[in-house]
């Protein structure tokens, strides 16, 4: 295992260092979750073992039956030793059924929910390239998910385009997302932290930066609900909230600076008109084949939220965008995110 220095593409700073273990391999055990550990090791100690016996072994033959002389006869004609063959065959697949019924039992773990666990289920939305968790209590934060120290938690997972991973180092969990399907995986953190969760199935260009944090935290502080924190009750809090928005859900494929990205910039979507209003600018779209110019509004945003494929921006013919349904950001969050959009328009 080896340790990176990541860089959070939510735009929330540098993601913290994971803590390796007492041997420098794992990142620490945050959950209680041993098995893994004791298969990895089992399995490091075994490879070592028999790394240093063959080498030995070779090193061995390779001084001791060298050629001395060009006319040395073979040491020995001899081309096949019965026992031996049966000795190197079925020790390498007893010490393999051990790692299998070993390995088998930690994935079986894994997706075996106790009570505790199912009471305190989570949903995990995947998507190129975010992640939207949904609470027991039905609310919703996005790239960022909390839960409580020592008390179980499930996850239920799907994915709303292409395969997805939900693999948590720390937490020693790793649950392939299926398309068209519900996975569940579930863990009991017990230590307070800020863990690392990251896709780890290849699921497109921007793979890498799909990635979120996992925050367990005491009761006291999960009481305190610090996801909870989108408030659009006057339009510069909307607007810092569509802001965060935007860095959770759509800063890896659309810049507001102009940068070319996956998807086309927000840079001049909205502009100033007479007197310091905000009015949408042109746009040229492909609709139905047919290549025409609009002119950006809150519907043309919130169309293409929902359904990316309706208008295609001509400098972005292909597309790729899959849709934000309602469950993922309802409409409440999309006005928000609008009007961060119109806010740039004076910078």
């Amino acid at each position: 295992m080896f340790v990176l220095s990541i860089q959070d593409p939510q735009n929330a700073g540098p993601a913290p260092q994971p803590q390796v273990d007492a041997y420098g391999q794992l990142s620490k055990l945050a959950s209680t979750f041993h098995d893994v550990d004791g298969l990895f090791y089992f399995t490091y100690a075994v490879c070592i073992f028999f790394f240093v016996l063959i080498l030995g072994v070779l090193l061995f033959s390779v001084v001791k039956y060298r050629r001395k002389t060009e006319d040395q006869p073979a040491a020995s004609n001899v081309t096949h030793n019965t026992p031996l063959e049966v000795v190197w065959t079925v020790i390498p697949l007893i010490i393999v059924m051990v790692m299998f019924a070993w390995g088998y039992k930690g994935a079986d773990q894994m997706v075996d929910v106790p009570k505790e666990a199912a009471r305190n289920a989570y949903k995990a939305m995947a998507k190129q390239w975010s992640w939207t968790f949904t609470y027991p209590d039905g609310s919703v934060s996005y790239g960022d998910v909390w839960v409580e120290k020592d008390k179980p938690v499930q996850f239920y997972l799907q994915s709303s385009d292409v395969l997805h991973a939900f693999y948590v180092p720390s937490m020693r969990v790793k649950r392939d997302v299926i398309p068209g399907r519900m996975q569940t995986v579930w863990f009991q953190p017990t230590e307070e932290g800020i863990y690392h969760l990251f896709c780890a199935e290849y699921c497109g260009n921007d793979h890498s930066k799909m990635y979120a944090r996992v925050h367990v935290v005491s009761s006291a502080e999960f009481k305190k609900r610090p996801w909870d924190d989108f408030d659009d009750s006057t339009p510069e809090l909307a607007a810092k909230s569509g802001e965060s928005l935007y860095s959770r859900n759509c800063a890896v494929c659309h810049s507001v600076d102009g940068t070319p990205l996956v998807g086309p910039s927000w840079k001049g979507l909205f502009v100033k008109g007479e007197g310091d209003t905000i009015v949408g600018a042109k746009r040229t779209v492909i609709e139905g084949g047919a290549t025409k110019e609009i002119t950006v509004d809150d519907a043309y945003v919130l169309e293409s939220v929902r359904t990316p494929a309706q208008k295609l921006v001509a400098t972005h013919p292909n597309g790729g965008m899959s849709s934000f349904g309602p469950e993922l950001i309802d409409d409440r969050r999309v006005k928000a995110i609008v009007t961060y959009m119109k806010s740039l328009a004076s910078k």
